[in-house]
């Protein structure tokens, strides 16, 4: 299932005084570097432009003015027919014969959007008020490799393709030209939004382990998410994955590919990845209960407490909740992230 919380500007604290942008504070964090604070959610705009069909399915969009989805569901912009779960807040396929029994009849089956289609300078130019200069400015792509095979075969069907010899091949040829489409769209992104990231949506495990070995893995979806990566990389973005589920195994495929960023979910083990990967991937360290109604004594004593599990480490920035981002005491805790991390990092 896609997660769908639908997306709200954060509420920034006061930045008129910063040293430095937050965008230039959080680049220095991706290149290795010590930044002077730690990131949250507060130094981000992440978007997700309604001109793509994959949005409207899942029920999440965010053009300016913030509105109302007018639908949730419905046909992704590959016509796979989506429903919209409101128990769980996120779409998932309609139930139904998928589209394709066998891999190998995709290139019969799966018929590609075509990207000069949708309306990009209109679209950007309502997004544009979303995306401040100095912020670090996402968009997020809702479905990726692995997630796009199980939009077309179910997930039965993906799993077994992904190891079945006989289906493998045509899984290689969909994955390359998947990597072809979204580096046409990845540079429209970056040439009318000016995004500064790629946020990049597959999920590659359930509540207990990866839903394939790392072999497969390396086989299958490290060559493609690699090109998926340097579409990004080459036009001086960097890369965000968002991959859901215990994938803790799996982290030396990501970095094999390339990625900057990822975001675990708490069944995985954060200590041992923090301890393993420092200063070579960043990981969002979890916020996941702060208080919207919080005094800015109790906002400083909670963003103490998440900031002492994360000391020694730089490679890390403060993911809250996305239901936070309006609350009433979200720049109360940006301005004590920010205070409370200049001190801690100063002092090395």
């Amino acid at each position: 299932m896609i997660n769908t919380l639908r997306f709200n500007s954060a509420v920034p604290y006061d930045d008129g005084n910063l040293p430095i942008t937050p965008l230039e504070n959080y680049s220095m964090l991706l290149r290795g570097e010590t930044p002077l604070w730690i990131p949250t959610a507060s130094d981000e705009a992440t978007i997700y432009p309604r001109i793509s069909p994959d949005n409207l399915a899942f029920g999440i969009i965010s053009d300016a003015p913030v509105e109302t989805p007018d639908r949730k569901g419905g046909p992704d912009m590959f016509g796979v027919e989506w429903v919209f779960v409101e128990m769980a807040g996120g779409s998932m396929p309609v139930e139904g014969p998928p589209l394709l029994e066998d891999a190998n009849d995709w290139p019969e089956k799966v018929k590609f959007p075509n990207l000069d289609d949708w309306d990009w300078a209109g679209n950007s130019a309502k997004l544009r008020p979303l995306m401040p200069a100095n912020k670090m400015k996402i968009v997020d792509i809702c479905c990726g490799l692995f997630e796009r095979l199980i939009s077309f075969m179910d997930f039965a069907g993906a799993a077994v393709a992904v190891i079945d010899d006989e289906q493998k091949p045509a899984v290689h040829t969909l994955f390359s030209k998947l990597c072809d489409f979204y580096d046409d769209m990845i540079g429209r992104y970056q040439k009318y939004y000016g995004v500064d990231m790629i946020m990049f949506h597959d999920d590659w495990g359930s509540q207990r382990a990866p839903f394939f070995s790392i072999e497969t893995c390396r086989e299958m979806l490290v060559p493609y998410l690699k090109r998926v990566v340097e579409s990004a990389h080459k036009r001086g973005m960097w890369f965000y994955f968002h991959s859901c589920g215990k994938n803790e195994m799996l982290v030396p495929a990501m970095l094999e590919a390339g990625v900057d960023l990822w975001k675990p979910q708490p069944m995985n083990d954060h200590a041992m990845l923090l301890e393993s990967y420092d200063g070579k991937l960043i990981f969002p360290g979890r916020f996941d209960e702060p208080d919207p109604d919080a005094s800015p004594e109790k906002a400083y004593e909670d963003a103490s407490a998440v900031l002492a599990r994360f000391k020694g480490h730089k490679n890390v920035t403060i993911s809250l909740p996305p239901y936070f981002n309006n609350a009433p005491s979200m720049p109360l805790y940006a301005k004590a992230f920010y205070e409370l991390s200049r001190e801690q990092y100063a002092k090395g």
